[in-house]
């Protein structure tokens, strides 16, 4: 059988793969990337590929008509749906993923950003990708909106009132927080934009300090959680 395919929609130069990309190398895929910032649209049809990863993005999921490709990525990912394709979207690709199952994606009425503890559902438990993340982990967030689940998602995992991990069908996942995330990203953020954060009330030497603390934890369950997701890949080429 030939390595799957898995087509990366990256939507800005300091928001990649990261700490995902080594465990989906390990695990036998090859990597295209759809940098949304230099095109419209894939060089290739979707159908040339075997999975879809959507990232995050500085971009809200609400502003297609400032924003083109919006459009263009969410048509992407209704035929990634119909097509049963196995998907994981993350942060501002979790809310596109919702808006092309009929969801509806909204400004937050709690802006997270910094470290959050997510508490997963019971469900998670025997989901094939999900489950991989145990009962409650500490996650890295830096989101305004969030969104409401068509009927037939079924929610994996919360903080407090907001829906941070879910699944659509058998085939296509997605988390707000960036599991992708590490310390070199954070730091990185936290340089670039300070002044956003501190206008949206972040702690910064808290940030720092958590960072230090769950970084090891949070790069474990990043590579559990790719390598669960890779071998659904697998298993929908076979």
């Amino acid at each position: 059988m030939t390595q799957p395919r898995l087509l990366v929609i990256q939507h800005d130069l300091d928001d990649a793969l990261n700490d995902l990309t080594a465990p989906l190398l390990d695990a036998g895929l090859m990597i295209d990337t759809w940098c949304t910032f230099r095109s419209d649209a894939p060089d290739e049809p979707l159908e040339s590929f075997d999975g879809v990863l959507s990232l995050g993005a500085l971009a809200s999921a609400t502003e297609e008509d400032s924003t083109p490709w919006i459009r263009g990525e969410i048509a992407v990912l209704e035929e990634a749906l119909a097509r049963r394709m196995p998907i994981l979207g993350v942060c501002f690709g979790a809310q596109l993923l919702a808006r092309a199952a009929g969801g509806r994606v909204y400004r937050s009425p709690v802006a997270e950003i910094g470290w959050f503890e997510v508490t997963m559902a019971l469900e998670a438990a025997a989901d094939p990708v999900l489950g991989s993340l145990g009962p409650n982990l500490h996650v890295f967030q830096s989101h305004y909106d969030t969104f409401d689940l068509p009927a037939e998602a079924t929610v994996l995992g919360r903080t407090g009132e907001l829906t941070e991990a879910f699944r659509i069908g058998d085939r296509a996942w997605a988390v707000q927080f960036h599991i992708e995330a590490n310390p070199s990203l954070v730091y990185s953020w936290l340089a670039v934009y300070k002044d956003a954060m501190l206008k949206a009330g972040v702690d910064i030497d808290e940030l720092r300090r958590f960072t230090a603390s769950y970084w090891r934890e949070y790069r474990q369950a990043s590579w559990d959680l790719a390598t669960a997701f890779a071998g659904e890949v697998w298993a929908a080429k076979a």
